[in-house]
Order: structure tokens, then sequence, then C-alpha cells
């Protein structure tokens, strides 16, 4: 008989724990949409709210840039552009240690015009890891994203 009631409390824990990790990845997945849009909405400042004070940012063209300031730094000469938009949607999120660090990954597009006044875009694909903080919210600790390349021909 204790065997049939530890194995039932191990599988209603189990089964919680599991839908602790689901509201908690789906949590994530509604902080990255907001992100978009607070991003869209008020630019640079936007971009930077949703970082951790110590979270980093890697680009495939230059250096990392951690802290928000450097963050903002880094990212200042592009939203001053009145052409340059950037926007991205999550498709995926999981949590790697529960309640404690998590991550969504998804789609992102630019554009903006050139100095010729043609209108660039690329689009690739982002990871975002996100670390719950001592107040409770969930900040970007690591961002960074792959650009969509030429596609590569299959040898035969």
């Amino acid at each position: 008989m204790r065997i049939y009631l530890w194995g039932a409390l191990l599988l209603f824990s189990s089964f919680l724990y599991s839908q602790q990790n689901i509201r908690e990845a789906n949590t994530l997945m509604q902080l990255d949409r907001d992100f978009d849009k607070a991003t869209a909405d008020n630019g640079v400042e936007g971009w930077v709210m949703y970082f951790a004070p110590n979270g980093s940012m890697l680009s495939d063209t230059s250096m990392p840039s951690t802290g928000r300031d450097n963050i903002r730094k880094a990212m200042e000469p592009l939203f001053k552009d009145s052409t340059f938009s950037l926007r991205w949607h999550p498709v995926n999120a999981e949590m790697m240690i529960p309640g404690v660090i998590g991550y969504t990954v998804g789609r992102y597009a630019g554009l903006r015009k050139n100095k010729e006044g043609k209108l660039i875009t690329w689009s690739g694909t982002y990871t975002s890891t996100w670390k719950k903080q001592p107040d409770g919210s969930w900040k970007i600790v690591l961002d960074t994203g792959s650009p969509d390349g030429p596609q590569a021909k299959m040898k035969q």
C-alpha cells in the first residue's frame, strides 16, 4: 500500500512540476511579445528596459555589449535612424532551470534605407535567455541572433 501511495505522490508532484514549467514558458513567450511591442513603441528605451542590469547582447558584427548603458550605446545609432525597424516573434520557449532561467527562440526581420535611399531588409533567428530577478521579474541576460544567409546548395 505504501508503494502505491509513494507512486501516486511522485506522479502528482511530477504533474505539478510540468504544469509550472508550461506556465513559466508561456510567461516568457508573452514577455518576448511585449518586448517586441515596447521596442516598436519606444525605440532604444523599449529595447533596454527588458535587459537585466548585467545582461549581454551579442551581434554577428560587433563585440558583445554588457550592461544596459553599453547595450543602449550599441543600439542608439540604429534607433536614431527614422527608417530603421526591427520586429520579431517568439516561436518557442523552454525552461532550463524552472523558476530561474529559461529561453525564447524566434524569428526577426529588420529594414532600413541605405545612404542611396534603397530599402534594405534582413531576417534571421534569435534566442533570448531570461533570468528571474530578485524582484520576481524576468529579464534578458543574453540576447543573440543569427542572420539568414544565402541558401546553401546541396551537393548531389
